[in-house]
């Protein structure tokens, strides 16, 4: 009987931790406005911290990896850093320099977005937020890249859904 009741206390002590873990996460995600519309921020990435390797054929080819950051985000108008950063790596798929990538900013504030997806070489391309912690956890929404010709600039649009 007395190990029944331990088991018991043991189980129930479990179950309780969980759901005070469950209203704390809850607690924590961001409220909506008052439209239900997404967070829209444009930030311009200063890539000073990149490192290409060529794994394929010479040249731009599939398997290639580049690896980046932590780099500086700054404001949509590139005057102000905003202290966040982005890092993250890409898996060259093809000749064009399309390649499927992983991506994490992080803030200030210690939040963070996670974005995966494929990235076009020379265009526009957007990839998708798949989750967050901290002001964004379960954070959802899209993220739209371009770079400058020379690869040192990033415009990042973010629409962030939480």
């Amino acid at each position: 009987m007395r190990v029944l009741k331990i088991m018991l206390i043991a189980v129930f002590g479990v179950v309780g931790l969980f759901g005070v873990a469950h209203t704390v996460a809850q607690d924590a995600s961001p409220v909506a406005d008052d439209a239900g519309e997404p967070e829209r921020v444009t930030y311009v990435e200063h890539a000073i911290n990149v490192t290409s390797t060529d794994l394929g054929d010479p040249g731009v080819s599939a398997g290639d990896l580049i690896v980046w950051g932590p780099d500086p985000l700054f404001d949509a108008d590139n005057a102000v850093d905003t202290g966040a950063v982005t890092q993250g790596s890409c898996q060259v798929l093809n000749t064009d320099g399309d390649a499927h990538c992983i991506e994490t900013i992080v803030f200030p504030d210690g939040s963070t977005l996670a974005i995966q997806g494929v990235q076009t070489g020379d265009r526009p391309s957007t990839t998708t937020i798949v989750g967050g912690s901290g002001r964004y956890l379960h954070a959802s929404g899209t993220l739209v890249v371009q770079s400058t010709p020379d690869g040192l600039l990033w415009t990042k649009t973010l629409e962030i859904w939480t």
